[in-house]
């Protein structure tokens, strides 16, 4: 490279030269350079991607304010559109009383409640506690309020119903099937369970939910128009797919439930408890029992 430049323009010329080739070279490889390290290119600009939704974004905050104070939805709605998915952060979904077959939800941060949000789907969420991103599909007005709809993605879904994969099936399969050489009583439940089908019921036959299977809270519910009673309501969490692991227990006169041999009002959702129950009657798509109680596992 450099015999050209001693031809053409000596030694004494060469020494002035010299640096500003160096130079020339320093400068093509400092403009050159997010060409040879493409990935530093590329995490760049995933860490600008706007897409995703914050629910901390000034944005979000005043069109929920919008939205929830003035009624005007306009602004929520445009920001969901330009947010495919959002993120919970700090916030957990709270479930609310069912409404015409759909399930009503809050989401919940440690500074506010934001009610408004519903799930349609033919699977029922167990753990909203577990969402930790969603979309809105859109927003659904059912008299003077608007509601917004859910969506999940398939993992999430599937955390939030329940419905875990083949190889914690297994894990748990072999879980029950040791706790059942021990407990005849889960073991007869869990057999019942397996085969729902109306057929007599052992009127009075205690059974008791040891660590092998707890049972986990999911919320209060009640039937106004049948019996007007409060119930806790919970899930036997070795056999979730079953319509019989759906358990409720009956509150007493003053709404209250048994734990560890003590009254109380309030449990926090999806928390486990031990629990010792009498079977009542056995239906086709559900088991009655009475006699709850429960204790911490």
């Amino acid at each position: 490279m450099f015999f050209p430049i001693l031809k053409s323009f000596g030694p004494s010329r060469l020494v002035y030269r010299y640096p500003l080739i160096l130079w020339l070279l320093a400068a093509v490889s400092l403009i050159s350079f997010p060409f040879f390290h493409p990935e530093a290119e590329e995490k760049e600009t995933v860490s600008q991607d706007s897409s995703l939704g914050d629910l901390n974004d000034p944005d979000f905050v005043s069109g929920w304010k919008k939205y929830s104070q003035e009624k005007d939805a306009r602004p929520l709605k445009q920001w969901f559109q330009t947010h495919p998915v959002v993120q919970t952060g700090d916030c957990k979904f709270r479930s609310l009383p069912d409404l015409e077959g759909s399930q009503y939800f809050s989401l919940d941060c440690t500074d506010k409640k934001m009610p408004g949000f519903f799930f349609a789907g033919k699977d029922k969420i167990l753990y909203p506690n577990k969402i930790s991103s969603f979309h809105v599909r859109g927003p659904v007005k059912t008299g003077k309020m608007v509601y917004w709809q859910l969506g999940f993605s398939s993992d999430t879904l599937r955390l939030a119903t329940g419905k875990f994969s083949e190889s914690n099936k297994d894990k748990r399969s072999k879980i029950n099937d040791k706790a059942s050489t021990e407990n005849f009583g889960l073991q007869y439940f869990l057999s019942i369970a397996r085969h729902p089908a109306s057929r007599p019921a052992p009127v009075g036959k205690e059974i008791f939910f040891d660590s092998s299977c707890p049972l986990l809270y999911l919320g209060k519910d009640a039937d106004f128009y049948w019996d007007k009673v409060l119930y806790f309501s919970f899930q036997a969490s070795c056999i979730p797919s079953s319509p019989y692991s759906w358990i409720r227990i009956k509150a007493d006169a003053g709404g209250n439930v048994q734990v560890d041999d003590k009254p109380l009002e309030s449990l926090e959702q999806g928390a486990r408890f031990l629990a010792k129950l009498k079977l009542q009657s056995i239906e086709k798509d559900k088991i009655v029992w009475s006699d709850g109680e429960l204790f911490h596992e």
